[in-house]
């Protein structure tokens, strides 16, 4: 039976000066009376999908905000936001603050021309990303990105996509498929800052982006 009185924030880590800042501003939230926080950091990972699962399994709280560990949550009423939005909307299965209502057919969810939230990042320099803003509590969306993804019914992520990329667009569409709404909050301002700097691997992005289009299509049929 999970908890819903607890919210698990997991992260895989492998840089504790990030993580650490990370820790800080999930100290700083707001708490609702009744809940408490429990924090999973999963070192030495295998795979992004591999250690959510791992510390997926290892909690029991019914609410799981999967986190980057360069995401600093700068909303101090995230959880009382999240909370609202999880219990007055029970089809909610995921929840983020950036992505898109479709997904290209290259499966690039960053090249859609339906891009939706908004996010602060530091990369050489602040930016402040907007893209379209729900009229009510969250929009509709076919994939978010993986900076955070909350969740208040557990599904395994798929472990097949065993790198570090891709694997918030498949378990966007695993909640579809499994009959749940994927979302992004109405932020009136943003609720993260995501310290990505400029490193990204577009090499091992674009070899997954192959296996990804075949599992998308087994997963329709």
């Amino acid at each position: 039976m999970l908890d819903k009185t607890k919210v698990c924030f997991i992260t895989c880590v492998n840089d504790e000066h990030l993580y650490r800042r990370a820790v800080s501003h999930i100290d700083m939230l707001h708490l609702p009376r009744g809940f408490t926080i429990e924090k999973k950091a999963v070192r030495e990972a295998g795979s992004m999908t591999s250690g959510y699962n791992q510390a997926m399994k290892e909690s029991d709280a019914a609410y799981k905000v999967y986190i980057h560990q360069d995401t600093m949550i700068i909303n101090r009423m995230f959880l009382y936001d999240l909370l609202f939005l999880f219990q007055h909307h029970p089809t909610l299965g995921l929840l983020g603050v950036i992505g898109a209502k479709d997904i290209p057919a290259n499966g690039v969810w960053w090249d859609s021309s339906e891009k939706a939230g908004k996010i602060l990042e530091n990369r050489t320099t602040y930016g402040y990303l907007s893209f379209i803003e729900a009229d009510y509590a969250y929009q509709q969306a076919a994939a978010i990105d993986g900076v955070l993804m909350a969740t208040q019914h557990d599904l395994e992520w798929i472990e097949e996509f065993d790198g570090w990329h891709l694997y918030d667009t498949t378990q966007s569409l695993v909640f579809k498929a499994a009959g749940y709404e994927v979302g992004i909050a109405h932020q009136p301002h943003p609720w993260v800052l995501h310290e990505c700097g400029t490193e990204f691997d577009q090499a091992a992005y674009v070899a997954n982006i192959e296996r990804f289009n075949r599992w998308r299509k087994t997963l329709k049929n």
